[in-house]
């Protein structure tokens, strides 16, 4: 009996740890990355704005070469929206709130399946000199529900690399670009 008592008094005080833990976890959570493009600030911030080119540098795109993707209203405007369902990456979508042309574009990040979660995807672009551009992405969320707050522990190590590839994969892509097609709104549709 004094066995079962003993078990018993354990689960309770580790149920009791799990509970009490995410008081000390903050529910919000941000980071983000940079990398220096040798472009225009008008030609990176044109590319990123276009959603139509995501396929060709996002990471979180490349991991599912299979999912369908869709683009709906302006592209590159208030209000465009590029959508994913696919078996790696889940389903979700990114829609455009603000842009500040040639300084910052916020979107609305919203994750459907496998988990529920929206988040802000922040971009920020500092004209170095007339070629050369500093590009900063990031990620701010906040955790739904109180024990979502165990996501926040995980989520800049899960978030952050596919950043860090996007970025490298962006830079690769505008460098490489001719010029009149890196600045030319909506130049290659996403295919499926």
């Amino acid at each position: 009996m004094k066995i079962l008592i003993g078990i018993v008094i354990v689960i309770a005080v580790l149920i009791g740890v799990f509970a009490i833990i995410p008081v000390f976890i903050d529910e919000d959570v941000a980071f983000s990355r940079s990398i220096e493009i040798d472009k225009p600030v008008d030609v990176v911030y044109g590319v990123v704005k276009d959603y139509s080119y995501y396929k060709q540098w996002n990471a979180w795109t490349m991991m599912d070469k299979n999912a369908v993707n869709e683009l709906t209203g302006t592209v590159g405007e208030i209000g465009s929206k590029w959508s994913w369902k696919g078996d790696t990456v889940g389903t979700g979508s990114l829609t455009i709130e603000e842009l500040i042309p040639n300084k910052s574009i916020k979107a609305k990040l919203d994750f459907v399946a496998p988990f529920t979660a929206v988040a802000q995807d922040l971009w920020d672009f500092e004209m170095v000199d007339s070629t050369t551009t500093i590009v900063k992405w990031s990620y701010a969320g906040s955790s739904g529900s109180y024990f979502m707050r165990y996501m926040n522990l995980a989520t800049e190590s899960m978030v952050a690399p596919q950043l860090e590839k996007g970025l490298s994969n962006l830079k690769d892509l505008i460098e490489n670009l001719p010029e009149p097609q890196a600045i030319e709104t909506g130049a290659e549709p996403i295919e499926n």
